[in-house]
Order: C-alpha cells, then sequence, then structure tokens
C-alpha cells in the first residue's frame, strides 16, 4: 500500500473541514458571540495540518488509481482525522479565553468553562474524550450527546445555553457526514490525481453500489445536488413554520442527515409546532430512503420507488410498527387518536431512519412499546440512504434467503433462487450480507459484555451500543431521550467512538484496516 496518496487525500478533505470550521466561525461573527476565537483557532489548526500532508505527499504528475487497500485506509483514516479535528471547536471553547465578544457570556448570563475545574457552560468539552465523542457523534450522524446542559431551553433565545457557533457546528457536523465526506471528496479526486471509483464503493452505505452516471465523479456530484436540494427544500418548508432561519437550518441539517442534532434541549418537542413535525417527519422518510431512487424520479419525473423492492419493504415495516405502537399508546395514554397517531408516526420514522429526534420521552413507554422501537434499531433504512443500521435490503435479503431454505427442505431438488426487484442476487453477495450481519452482531454483543462489566444494567448496555453502532443516537433506559452518555467512564466514550465510525462505515471497511492481512505485502 502507498502512504502518499492516502494521506494526501486525507489533506485534503482536513483542509475542507477547516474551510467548513470557517462557516461556524461566520455565524458565531453574526452573532457577536465568544466562541469566535475558538473556531478561528479549531479552523487554522485544522487548514495547516491539512495543507502539510497535503504538500508533504506532494502532487502526482499524472492520475494514479487507488487500489481496494488504499480505499479503505482513505475512508477509515479519512473519519477519524475529521472526528480527531472537528472535536477541536469544542475543545477550544473549554480551554481558550473568550478574547473576542467577551461581553456575549453575559448576555447569556452564563458562566463560562473553568478547566480543569469542570465548572460553567460547555464544562463536558474540558475532556478531549467528550470533545471527540461529541465530534464523532455529528460526521457519523448518531446523534448521541454528552451533554448535560448547554441545548436550549427555549427556540426564543440561547440564554443560559452555548453559542450559536458551537451549536451550528455541531450541525454542520450532520450535514458534512451524512452523504459522506469521501464522496464529496470523489468530485473533486480528478484535481489530485486519484481515481475515484474504490472510493465510492468503500463509502457508500449498502451492499450493492451501482453508478448512476458513467463517471463516478458525475454520480457523486449528482448524488450531493439531491441531498443538498432536499436539504434546502426542508430549511424553506420549516421557515414557514415560524422558525427562525438559525433553528430551521440546523434541523433541515439534522433531518437530511437522519443525525438528530438540535439546538433544543427537548429535540422536536421544544418547538411545539405539530407542523414542523409532519415537514421533518416527511423529509426522515425521503432521507431513509434510496437516494438514487429520488434522483431517478426527477430525471423520469414521475415516482419510481415502489418499483424498488427495498422500497416496499421499509415503508411495510414503517406502517406496521407505526399501526402497533398507536395501539399501544391509545391503550397506554391519555392522548387522542390523532395525537398517539402523530407521535407513533413520528417515533417509528426517526428510530427506523436512525435520526433520533424525539417528540417524547419514549423511554417512558410500555414495555411492548419500547421492544418495537428496539427491534427498529436493527432494521435501520434503506441502502443508499444516509441512515445507519443493518440497512433494510440486508434484513430483506436475510428474510428471503431464510424462505429459500425452507423451500429446499420441501422441494430438495428443486432450484430456488434469491430476487430482489426482479433481479437474481449472486451468491457472493448472499455470502458478503451474511457475513456482515455475523461481524455487525458479533460487535455488538461483545460490545454489551464491556458494559456489562462496567457494572451497567442491561437495558442500558443493549440499547447504547445498539444506538451507537446503528448511528441512532438516544437508547432506553440511563441513555434514554431525555439523557446522555457523559456518566460513562472514558474507556466506555472511546468504545462508543469506534462502534459509531464502524457502524457509519457499514463495518468492512473499518475492521478490514486492523486485520494483519491488511498490511502484508
Amino acid at each position: 500500500m502507498r502512504p502518499r496518496p492516502v494521506f494526501r487525500v486525507v489533506g485534503v478533505l482536513l483542509v475542507f473541514i477547516g474551510l467548513s470550521m470557517l462557516v461556524a466561525a461566520i455565524v458565531a461573527a453574526i452573532y457577536r458571540e465568544e466562541d469566535l476565537f475558538a473556531h478561528l483557532v479549531a479552523a487554522v489548526t485544522t487548514l495547516g495540518a491539512g495543507i502539510v500532508l497535503f504538500f508533504t505527499c506532494g502532487r502526482p504528475k499524472k492520475r494514479i488509481d487507488v487500489s481496494h487497500r488504499e480505499a479503505f485506509a482513505i475512508v477509515t483514516f479519512g473519519w477519524m482525522a475529521s472526528c480527531l479535528f472537528g472535536a477541536l471547536p469544542y475543545y477550544c471553547y473549554a480551554h481558550l479565553p473568550p478574547l473576542l465578544f467577551q461581553d456575549a457570556v453575559e448576555r447569556a448570563q452564563i458562566e463560562p468553562p473553568h478547566c480543569p475545574s469542570n465548572r460553567g457552560m460547555g464544562k463536558e468539552f474540558c475532556s478531549f474524550t467528550n470533545a471527540v465523542f461529541e465530534s464523532t457523534s455529528g460526521f457519523t450522524t448518531t446523534g448521541a450527546t454528552i451533554l448535560e446542559q448547554g441545548l436550549w431551553q427555549s427556540p426564543d433565545s440561547r440564554t443560559g445555553g452555548l453559542p450559536h457557533g458551537l451549536l451550528f457546528w455541531r450541525a454542520l457536523t450532520h450535514f458534512l457526514g451524512g452523504m459522506g465526506i469521501i464522496v464529496l471528496g470523489v468530485a473533486i479526486l480528478p484535481l489530485l490525481g486519484v481515481g475515484g471509483m474504490q472510493l465510492f464503493k468503500a463509502e457508500v452505505p449498502g451492499p450493492v453500489k451501482d453508478k448512476i452516471a458513467p463517471r463516478v465523479t458525475e454520480t457523486a456530484r449528482l448524488l450531493w445536488k439531491v441531498y443538498a436540494g432536499l436539504t434546502l427544500a426542508e430549511f424553506l418548508l420549516l421557515l414557514t413554520t415560524g422558525q427562525g432561519p438559525y433553528l430551521a437550518i440546523c434541523h433541515a441539517f439534522a433531518t437530511m442527515a437522519t443525525g438528530g442534532f438540535s439546538p433544543l434541549a427537548a429535540s422536536i418537542e421544544g418547538l411545539h409546532c405539530p407542523m414542523s413535525e409532519w415537514i421533518i417527519l416527511v423529509f426522515m422518510l425521503f432521507a431513509g430512503a434510496n437516494f438514487s431512487l429520488h434522483l431517478l424520479s426527477l430525471r423520469r419525473r414521475r415516482p419510481i420507488h415502489w418499483k424498488d423492492h427495498e422500497f416496499r419493504f421499509y415503508a411495510v415495516v414503517i406502517a406496521v410498527a407505526a399501526t402497533m405502537l398507536w395501539v399501544f399508546l391509545v391503550l397506554s395514554s391519555d392522548d387522542g387518536l390523532g395525537e398517539s397517531a402523530r407521535t407513533a408516526v413520528f417515533q417509528t420514522a426517526t428510530i427506523i431512519t436512525t435520526t433520533g429526534f424525539s417528540t417524547t420521552d419514549f423511554a417512558a413507554w410500555t414495555i411492548g412499546a419500547q421492544l418495537i422501537l428496539y427491534v427498529l434499531f436493527f432494521v435501520g433504512g434503506c441502502a443508499g440512504s444516509t441512515g445507519g443500521g443493518i440497512k433494510c435490503v440486508r434484513v430483506f435479503l436475510m428474510i428471503k434467503v431464510a424462505l429459500r431454505e425452507l423451500k429446499r427442505l420441501i422441494h430438495p431438488h428443486g432450484v430456488i433462487q434469491t430476487k430482489i426487484s426482479h433481479k437474481v442476487v449472486r451468491g457472493d453477495i448472499i455470502h458478503s450480507v451474511t457475513g456482515f450481519v455475523i461481524l455487525y452482531l458479533c460487535i455488538f454483543f461483545a460490545s454489551v459484555v464491556i458494559f456489562g462489566l462496567f457494572g451497567y444494567d442491561m437495558v442500558t448496555s443493549l440499547t447504547a451500543v445498539g444506538a451507537n453502532i446503528g448511528n441512532i443516537g438516544p437508547g432506553l433506559a440511563k441513555v434514554g431521550p431525555a439523557c446522555n452518555y457523559n456518566f460513562f467512564e472514558s474507556p466506555l466514550k472511546w468504545l462508543c467512538v469506534f462502534n459509531m465510525i464502524a457502524g457509519r462505515l457499514e463495518i468492512y471497511s473499518v475492521i478490514i484496516v486492523f486485520t494483519p492481512e491488511f498490511w502484508r505485502r
């Protein structure tokens, strides 16, 4: 494996992350708040590291194709570097004095962080582990947080909360990680003289990655146009509900990336606006579907989603789970039929798409309702979506394979093929999916055991691990939607970081880099 192409692309990614930090700095400057200096220091540091990596490795004289090993290394190390450097705005905010706009601290009625005494607003970021956890949760679109305080109690003011720029950075990391930093990088790789198809295959979620356009760079651009277009559409619609531009853009970023970070402590419930919930619900469902279907529907000027068997499975699971939740809520709460239906559909959508928003504390629901949500932890969105989890197509394929084996027991000499969307699924894909599911479950159960060894109860351990490896965010018990992850010990937080990255990159891309065979010539 050649290190130069790997570190050159990682350097470009860091330059892009550094430029993105400047966007958060602009937000801080607009609101004249004390986090501006922290964003500037983080941006300069990240830009400097990226530029040094890029020029140290040099630009090739001709275009080269990266090998499969180099692609996996670029994706894995690129995400790790992004998560580590993405933690700098949080860490700098906690450790550097507010040299600019110091009066903002008084206006916000907060006590600035005092490290290492762990006092003041943003005290959680005194720990670099916490800063990396929050950054990783953002980029991987998990939405788990270590913040005990700092999120706004009211959508009208940040009084008593963290500044606009810092919370905007949380939302922006969702947007960048949603469609994938590497997919964005693929669009500019010709400038670096590096071929992109291997990177595209390593990054795009799902077992089957087909090019939508003849050139992989054009494919990446088209996907990003659809992604950005839907985000813009949601932003404009949220403005019509009375949300200000700041909350609207933060919630649009978090929705289309299926991330779930909200500036509000009560998440979407804090908006107290049913129309906002319905808009976010619709776009969550869009985000959980295959973006290729959105693009093809736009090209043909008519929806083609229902022709796809995976999308049908996705829709049926949502319908069945939401109906069951609605029945549980009607029987166990005083809410009306309409209110219960809206809550059931929203919470079903937010879990299966792995967004993690909440309009209620579902950790307080009946055991039956919680079990339905927990099953959805392992389903996830469609392949080619921004959602996490095992993915609908894999679950659907495993069900079809199990049914095929039942038929073989009845007809042992019959030739029975497995088809999805009227296409025969090749044996190597079935083996790959089976291996993925086994590896996913092995990491899941191993992590649960480690949580148990630290003394945590079964529900907390199972749902914390499931929520992180599935990139969902909130779980149940001690990590419910009204709770946070700050009470976990540092080793468990780093385990969560690993699980979030592994889940986002679909296990194989991360695990393969840590195998001895990968580094052998």
